[in-house]
């Protein structure tokens, strides 16, 4: 007769029922946590869709074909919406550059190049994300009024390059750290100088990190809304966020469905971008030494 097998850990159960356990409950909290993630983009998306009429007058769970519509996206060819739009593609892909192009430089420097204090300068640059930015915006408001950069892209531009920097910075220093040094000697060798060695060998194979990179600034630009609302008192200049609380505060009529259908065509951008990168985002991420 087979001796019973002794119970496991902190369910009573043997080890193999107390397995099947853990791995049911690992799934059903995944599925908890998708759902709660999914559930505001599926409403936002399923409202985007449904006839105007219908969703201020009843909730609808499951749009119908009754109710499918397209004519709630003819508000993005309003003027207002367009520059919104515009001025948060631009103000993005300025914040994308600078970060990139900065934080490639600075990590360089950091990873090749020995001067006093470097990690103490290193751990300094990340004290800026212990202020919230409507702390930094303030002061920024008044630094911006006084040098003539407030009510322009420019000066939103820098300010949220100065909030991305500091991570991009240290993704890129540990990032090039992994960059076998003996390459940039191969090119030295060859009479290049340290210049071109770091943009025709070390940029190149910092490709992940750059993108990276480029996702964590486009994702902080795209969805900015505090600085935005005060460097930007202009309409003419001002994004998407503070630009549709401002349409709502001026009493113009905005139905919920024209809402969630700009929302809907703003969301989309990032997350295709994090979609086909993402394969260049794990590896820009994972990096042992960060």
């Amino acid at each position: 007769m087979s001796q019973s097998e002794p119970p496991g850990g902190v369910f009573g159960l043997s080890y193999d029922d107390e397995t099947r356990v853990i791995e049911l409950l690992k799934l059903l909290s995944t599925a908890i946590i998708v759902l709660v993630g999914a559930w505001p983009i599926y409403w936002l998306t399923q409202l985007a869709f449904t006839d105007y009429e219908t969703v201020e007058d009843a909730i609808t769970y499951f749009p119908t074909p009754g109710i499918f519509t397209l004519d709630n996206f003819t508000v993005l060819t309003d003027p207002e919406m367009y520059t919104y739009m515009f001025n948060t593609v631009v103000v993005a892909i300025g914040t994308i550059v600078t970060v990139v192009i900065v934080s490639l430089i600075a990590g360089y420097g950091l990873a090749r190049l020995e001067f006093p204090h470097k990690e103490n300068f290193a751990r300094i640059l990340l004290v800026g994300y212990l202020f919230s930015p409507i702390v930094i915006g303030i002061p920024l408001y008044q630094i911006w009024r006084s040098i003539g950069l407030l009510g322009t892209r420019v000066g939103l531009i820098i300010a949220l390059s100065a909030i991305s920097m500091p991570f991009a910075v240290w993704l890129m220093w540990k990032y090039i750290m992994t960059i076998p040094e003996a390459h940039e000697e191969a090119a030295w060798v060859d009479g290049a100088s340290r210049w071109r060695s770091f943009r025709d060998v070390v940029v190149p194979q910092c490709r992940p990190a750059i993108i990276a990179a480029a996702l964590f600034a486009f994702a902080l630009a795209w969805n900015d809304f505090t600085f935005a609302q005060i460097l930007l008192p202009s309409t003419d200049t001002t994004t998407f966020a503070p630009g549709i609380l401002r349409a709502m505060g001026q009493a113009q009529f905005l139905p919920d469905a024209y809402l969630m259908a700009v929302s809907l065509a703003m969301t989309l951008p990032p997350l295709l971008f994090a979609y086909f990168m993402q394969s260049y985002l794990l590896k820009g991420f994972q990096v042992r030494a960060l």
